[in-house]
């Protein structure tokens, strides 16, 4: 007890003197804790703004008030009213309802617009929190100026080839200079400018990589300000979206919509961010739709992925994963959601996200509004494949799967299949740095999901090697998977036949080194297995539409790094660019779709090549059965066109010939005219002698001289002296 008290009357006193005033505030001292404070934003989704109402006296408040809850108790007897009133106690035309939750404010903001009062009164029912949005314009506001339309000609000009031919942008270094260039596929010879040489090649046309448009309107460059897009036959400026610093684009599959994004300024105050990075914009008018908060939306002050939002086909809703949320311990979880918006308000389908457990990534059908999901999976809940109905929300078809250690999909370009690729484990251990290590092996699958099939049909395949790639026949019923390793890959095709429960393989392709990839062309039936960045750099074209596939050529293309089919799929090109392996030589190498090489191009620098895509067939498939039922008769007449400019090439060779030949001649009796009048004057100079007289041949002298071409030593013979000796 004595050494207690002892220790309290040599304890140090850290208490602040009774007159001591704290100047640090709060927001210094704790500003992560009152970032997260409630708010009373957080309790307004619940409130909803009603206009039109009779506008009454304070006699008639109590009555008019009585008449609407009876009739908005009609849709929620928990509602509660309030009436704003003026100085005199009159009501203003307006209500403001508070309901129990979001849900029943989200269904009487539906019910009530529109809904007539009486004759003379209609409601027009808004969220609280959208009409917070509302700003008063600025003082000096005055009417928009109207702005005259820049026409640019027709958009798909180049659609109009008698040829058919395709076009295509390349980036790369003339001159030292960063230069872009539109060029135009010519069957057999060089590619040629798609149009006057001063406008379809420019230098310093973009500042960082150019895109098309997703049907070839546009095609699109990036500036420090913004970016600009140019269509028509001139190549002329169409739009132009001013956007500080932006950074990346991407278009909506229908050429709607155009998203920016620029990368937020960096600031020094908790919770200060960026509230417009992503940005929408309508490619028509060149208005900005809406803006968004990358931190708002993912919880990250980085971009996450690009593009950021993804599209359903038709552009009426675009999505994008929702930010993580915190436990109580205030530990961050795992994404657990898609925020999925639509493009007609721009705002959250059903003002919420859909919650998805520990989803990985998303992706929608290329022809109805689905959307496929992964989820992965933890120690205590198996990975989830699932299929969602989109603005219903209905889960149409799910699986879920123990142990998986990686996954990917795959939409076939139809929208009738989606394939899924899993690599599932056994057992995994965790080393000290922090690794997973997976026990006793691992064994891929592939999961098919049959969309038109009643109730959504699923399928395994269960593959023997591991897996590489994977790809679907755009249209048909087959697919390829590469499986293997880079020593030894193998291409292997299968085909999915009616009331059968598993894909047949029809045919395993030899093996190739270094493979990595396949692709199918786009309108199906040919096939291409690339070994990117490798060596050798070969790629194999493969014929799918026999009843068993066939490789009809090999070809190489050192070090190269990408491969595009065309969009008609006659043509394939690979490209060494930058970013690729080191030493390889840059440019790009076209094959026909049989594997004939048909142009080679060097190139400094080469940064992009870009088909330029088309447009989807309006035609019926009546039409288009119509078509290839008479491609047979039509072949004859595009062989002879063929036949027609090759011949017409080699005219023009020989007339070159002859052009230059006959300005030969002229040169050359030109410069004889000029020898012969100079020619007294060169024999005076020589004292009488007339150096360039003909020779006469009695002057000559015939001397003949041996010269051997080939000699050997041989022993001479000897005599007979010699013998007896």
């Amino acid at each position: 007890m004595v050494e207690i008290e002892f220790n309290k009357e040599n304890e140090e006193d850290f208490s602040d003197p009774p007159d001591f005033v704290d100047d640090v505030t709060d927001e210094v001292l704790v500003p992560d804790m009152l970032y997260k404070r409630p708010t009373i934003e957080e309790f307004e989704d619940n409130i909803v703004f009603i206009a039109g109402i009779p506008v009454v006296g304070a006699d008639r408040i109590g009555r008019l008030q009585s008449v609407l809850k009876k009739v908005l108790e009609k849709m929620d007897p928990a509602v509660k009213l309030f009436i704003p009133t003026n100085s005199e106690g009159g009501s203003v035309g307006v209500l403001l309802t508070e309901w129990p939750d979001y849900r029943a404010a989200a269904f009487a903001v539906k019910s009530l617009e529109g809904y007539s009062f009486d004759k003379n009164h209609q409601f027009s029912a808004r969220f609280f929190t959208d009409m917070k949005k509302l700003q008063a314009p600025a003082e000096d506001w005055q009417t928009p100026t109207k702005s005259e339309y820049a026409d640019v000609g027709d958009l798909w000009w180049w659609l109009q080839n008698e040829r058919c031919r395709d076009q295509f942008a390349i980036s790369h270094d003339k001159l030292g200079v960063p230069t872009v260039g539109i060029f135009t596929n010519m069957k057999g010879n060089d590619p040629e400018l798609a149009g006057d040489p001063d406008k379809a090649e420019r230098a310093n046309w973009t500042e960082t990589v150019f895109t098309w448009s997703p049907h070839g309107s546009y095609l699109s460059t990036i500036h420090k300000r913004g970016i600009i897009l140019w269509g028509g036959r001139d190549y002329a400026r169409a739009h132009r979206f001013a956007h500080e610093n932006v950074q990346y684009i991407d278009f909506s599959p229908c050429e709607t919509f155009l998203v920016t994004y620029a990368a937020p300024e960096e600031t020094n105050s908790w919770g200060d961010y960026e509230k417009d990075s992503v940005r929408v914009w309508d490619v028509r008018t060149g208005e900005l739709k809406k803006a968004y908060s990358t931190f708002e939306l993912t919880g990250r002050t980085q971009l996450p992925t690009w593009p950021f939002f993804k599209w359903s086909f038709d552009e009426k809703f675009f999505a994008c994963l929702k930010a993580p949320e915190k436990d109580k311990l205030e530990r961050e979880r795992k994404v657990d959601g898609i925020s999925i918006f639509a493009s007609e308000d721009f705002e959250l389908v059903e003002q919420r996200s859909v919650v998805i457990e520990n989803i990985k990534h998303f992706d929608w059908s290329p022809t109805a509004t689905i959307l496929a999901y992964y989820s992965e999976c933890t120690d205590a809940v198996p990975a989830e494949f699932g299929l969602l109905q989109v603005p219903s929300m209905q889960r149409l078809r799910s699986a879920r799967v123990h142990n998986v250690a990686d996954a990917q999909m795959f939409w076939q370009k139809s929208g009738k299949r989606l394939a899924f690729y899993t690599m599932r484990y056994k057992k995994k251990e965790f080393r000290e740095t922090g690794e997973v290590k997976y026990v006793g092996g691992c064994q891929c699958h592939v999961d098919i999901f049959e969309i038109d099939k009643k109730d959504v049909s699923l399928m395994n395949l269960p593959l023997a090697e591991p897996f590489i790639h994977f790809d679907w026949d755009p249209e048909g019923d087959k697919f390829c998977v590469l499986v293997g390793n880079n020593a030894k890959a193998t291409p292997q095709v299968y085909r999915i036949e009616a009331n059968s429960h598993a894909p047949k393989l029809i045919s395993k392709l030899d093996a190739g080194v270094h493979f990595n990839e396949v692709q199918f062309a786009p309108k199906g039936g040919w096939l291409a297995v690339l070994a990117k960045v490798s060596a050798g750099g070969n790629v194999y074209f493969i014929d799918t539409s026999l009843a068993e596939a066939k490789r009809t050529n090999v070809i190489e293309h050192p070090l190269f790094n990408k491969g595009y089919w065309d969009p008609t799929g006659r043509y394939f090109a690979t490209c060494s660019t930058l970013g690729g392996r080191a030493g390889a030589d840059l440019g790009y190498r076209i094959f026909t779709f049989q594997g004939r090489e048909l142009c080679r191009k060097n190139l400094d620098r080469l940064a992009q090549f870009k088909w330029r895509p088309r447009p989807p067939v309006k035609l019926s498939e009546q039409k288009q059965k119509e078509i290839k039922k008479n491609l047979k008769k039509t072949a004859a007449k595009f062989i002879k066109q063929d036949d027609d400019e090759k011949c017409r090439a080699s005219q023009e060779v020989v007339e070159k010939r002859r052009k230059i030949m006959a300005a030969f001649d002229i040169i050359r009796n030109r410069n004889r005219e000029q020898l012969e009048a100079t020619r007294e004057q060169r024999i005076a100079l020589r004292k009488g002698v007339d150096t360039e007289a003909p020779l006469d041949e009695d002057d000559f002298v015939d001397e003949e001289i041996t010269i051997a071409l080939s000699t050997s030593k041989t022993p001479a013979p000897l005599t007979e002296e010699e013998e007896r000796d």
